[in-house]
């Protein structure tokens, strides 16, 4: 099960206070601390004080279907500690996809990350003849 809750882009002791039953009346086997790829470096003090009042298991980083290129994922894994485990390339469930760290890295010097263009396009090609061979 997948307990989403209310989202900041700044932290508030109510949210703090909110999360902190939640965490204790739900128990949960992992926590995800989910930050927005836009916001920069401020992903970073934000997933400090969540990890310092909360603790969590490890971060989605959102919204990389942008301009962001994702700096902030560096920072955010070498000031908690925690893994980088998904991140999201899309509005939808289905975009959200596994961390991998040798993609992010090409994406933050600005090479691109060829590899999930290349398995795009295989899916594509695999979709389609899918199709086709349900239509013969």
């Amino acid at each position: 099960m997948i307990l989403d809750t209310a989202g900041r882009l700044q932290i508030d002791e109510p949210l703090m206070d909110e999360l902190r039953q939640i965490k204790a009346g739900v128990k949960p086997s992992e926590v995800l601390f989910v930050a927005d790829a836009m916001t920069g470096q401020e992903a970073v003090n934000i997933a400090s004080k969540f990890n310092n009042d909360l603790g969590f298991d490890g971060v989605v980083l959102t919204k990389l279907d942008g301009d962001a290129r994702g700096g902030a994922a560096l920072s955010v894994r070498f000031v908690t500690g925690k893994p980088l485990k998904f991140v999201g390339m899309g509005e939808k469930l289905d975009a959200l996809e596994p961390f991998h760290p040798d993609r992010m890295a090409s994406r933050i010097l600005g090479m691109g990350d060829v590899m999930s263009l290349v398995e795009k396009a295989q899916e594509g090609v695999n979709r389609k003849r899918r199709s086709s061979s349900r239509q013969s």
